[in-house]
This record gives structure tokens, C-alpha cells and sequence, in this order.
């Protein structure tokens, strides 16, 4: 068995908040990639080191290096601990999030033969249904951004908004006005 020495000691397992993490325009540029994001939530469960991520996500080790460094660099990873392992020093790395908040509301621009579906409805919610239904949101986002899957990138842009309340400028006779 080899010897590990730890050099930096561990940060507790955090739960991460529902509360989304305030990122910069620089920020939202390095989560434009669903590579970067699927990093983000498998460094969300536990602190791995590249090669760990590599081989949860079937990529080369190389190409997650890059990720990853780049996620640090751009302050969207936190370095948890090192370990000397055999001469090597192996550096593990958590997310500090994996729902955030940019500055701007850009949604993407589709071109009309790239679009696959347009979904548009209203809801009444009460206060708590929409929680519940943010929630279930949420929910479903993750599970397929953290898959291993393969094919083609998408994207997803949902807004949710309260109207204004509809007035009818045409009641229906003998009905309330």
C-alpha cells in the first residue's frame, strides 16, 4: 500500500445551497459547455482529483485537466486538499455550486432549423406550488445534466415570471366587471 501524505486538510462534505451562486459575465463564459457543467455536479458529491472526474465521465484524462483548471482559474472550483502519492501530488477539487445567477438574462438564439421545441404555458401557483414546482425543475435539470451521455449539445432556457394579472376588456354580459 502506498504512503499518502495529506498536505492540506480536508473541508467538510457541504451540502450545496438551492440558493444560486452570483457568477460573473467571465464566469458564464466558462459554463458554456455541457462538459463543464456535467464536471461541475460530479466534483458536487465529493472532491475528486481530474483522473477520478475522467473516469466518471468516460473522457480522456487530459481533456478533463483542461476543464477543470480552467473552472479553478475562473474561480468556480475550490481546491479541497493534495496528496503526495508516490512522488506525485495529486490535487482534489470540489464545485462551489451548480446553480448560479449571471449578471444577464442572455437565453440562446436559436436559428429556426436548430430549434427542436418551444414549450409555452401558464400557471396559477400559490406561493409554496411554485417552490414545489422550482424545485421538481431543478430536479429533472440535474439529473440529465450530471448523466454520462453522448451526442449532440443543447440547449435548455427557462424562464419562469408572474404575469400581470388578465383583464378582460370584453366581460361577458350579465357577468362581474
Amino acid at each position: 500500500m502506498r504512503n499518502k501524505k495529506i498536505d492540506k486538510t480536508t473541508i467538510p462534505n457541504q451540502e450545496h445551497s438551492e440558493v444560486p451562486l452570483p457568477i460573473s459575465e467571465e464566469q458564464v463564459k466558462l459554463l458554456e459547455s455541457a462538459l463543464r457543467i456535467k464536471i461541475m455536479h460530479v466534483l458536487a458529491q465529493e472532491a475528486l482529483t481530474s483522473k477520478q472526474v475522467a473516469e466518471k465521465l468516460q473522457k480522456t484524462p487530459g481533456n478533463i485537466h483542461y476543464h477543470i483548471i480552467k473552472l479553478f482559474e475562473g474561480g468556480l472550483l475550490e481546491l479541497v486538499r493534495t496528496e503526495a502519492v508516490g512522488g506525485i501530488i495529486q490535487k482534489f477539487y470540489r464545485s462551489k455550486a451548480t446553480w448560479f445567477k449571471s449578471p444577464s438574462m442572455s437565453g440562446f438564439q436559436f436559428s429556426p432549423e436548430d430549434q427542436v421545441e418551444h414549450f409555452t404555458t401558464r400557471l396559477t401557483l400559490a406561493a409554496d406550488e411554485l417552490e414545489h414546482f422550482q424545485a421538481e425543475l431543478k430536479e429533472l435539470i440535474t439529473k440529465w445534466e450530471s448523466k454520462v451521455t453522448h451526442g449532440n449539445e443543447y440547449g435548455v432556457d427557462i424562464i419562469i415570471g408572474r404575469l400581470q394579472p388578465f383583464t378582460d376588456a370584453n366581460p361577458e354580459p350579465g357577468g362581474e366587471s
